[in-house]
């Protein structure tokens, strides 16, 4: 079965180059989508097998930002192109496989025509908090400039704080369901996305951390009768408070013996 791997890169190029090598295969195709604010692309290795793709279009992504759900979307809307796949799967440059290829693609294949993802508990405080509230600035939150993020963190916390006092909310009628951003989709999944892309995004413009929640939601929201594998061995990642802890690729044999498909974030630092 043919495969299409989705890779969201921003940095950490060394250990993309291995995540590009260990996926080559006859029947998987590669699409790269790099971080606008990368100035410089670097220069990759062809795989010997498939076929990669650096996506000429991109998106200025922002941690927390809708921009997120847009740069996922390029990514599935070109690959369909080339289509049609077993499964378009969401990955980010510092994952890795922990699993031998074959095994690798053995797993996915006995899942054929399932969603794959990794649920996590509901906490609908969380999904009111980061859903059904307008958080306007939440672009430079993170922004490497000090006084642009110092600002943007000010500015923030007194919208959401009168929006409480306020009791302002919206999508009050949604449901949420939260994953990994990391999921497997079917032809099926990937095209409804895409075909309701532009809804979408309207309707999480103003979220923060919607990609934690969109593809779920909007999936289970349809009435395309999808059908989802929670897999809760999917991905190993550890955090340090909200952060996920970067590993030395020097770590990846002693990661490997976890009982895990996947890992991240791997640096090659």
């Amino acid at each position: 079965m043919r495969n299409a791997w989705l890779i969201l890169a921003h940095n950490e190029f060394v250990v993309l180059q291995q995540l590009i090598s260990e996926l080559d295969t006859p029947d998987s195709d590669i699409y790269v989508h790099i971080d606008k604010k990368v100035k410089q692309i670097p220069h990759f290795k062809e795989p010997t097998h498939g076929r990669l793709f650096i996506l000429e279009k991109r998106i200025d992504a922002r941690w927390g930002d809708v921009s997120l759900a847009e740069s996922e979307l390029l990514l599935l809307g070109t690959a369909l192109r080339n289509g049609p796949y077993a499964h378009y799967h969401i990955l980010s440059g510092t994952h890795l496989p922990l699993k031998p290829r074959e095994e690798l693609i053995q797993f996915y294949d006995s899942h054929d025509g399932q969603e794959i993802m990794r649920f996590w508990e509901t906490d609908e405080g969380d999904a009111d908090f980061k859903l059904r509230r307008y958080h306007f600035p939440i672009r430079n939150y993170k922004s490497s400039h000090p006084g642009i993020r110092s600002v943007t963190q000010t500015l923030w916390s007194a919208v959401i704080f009168f929006q409480k006092k306020l009791r302002i909310r919206h999508l009050e009628s949604d449901r949420f369901y939260k994953t990994d951003q990391w999921v497997s989709l079917t032809e099926k999944a990937a095209s409804y996305l895409v075909k309701n892309k532009d809804a979408i995004l309207r309707k999480y413009k103003w979220s923060f951390c919607c990609d934690e929640y969109f593809i779920a939601s909007e999936l289970k929201a349809s009435s395309g009768d999808f059908h989802f594998y929670d897999c809760p061995n999917l991905l190993f990642v550890e955090f340090v408070t909200d952060n996920p802890k970067s590993f030395p690729l020097s770590a990846l044999p002693e990661i490997r013996q976890k009982d895990y498909y996947w890992a991240r974030k791997f640096t090659s630092h």
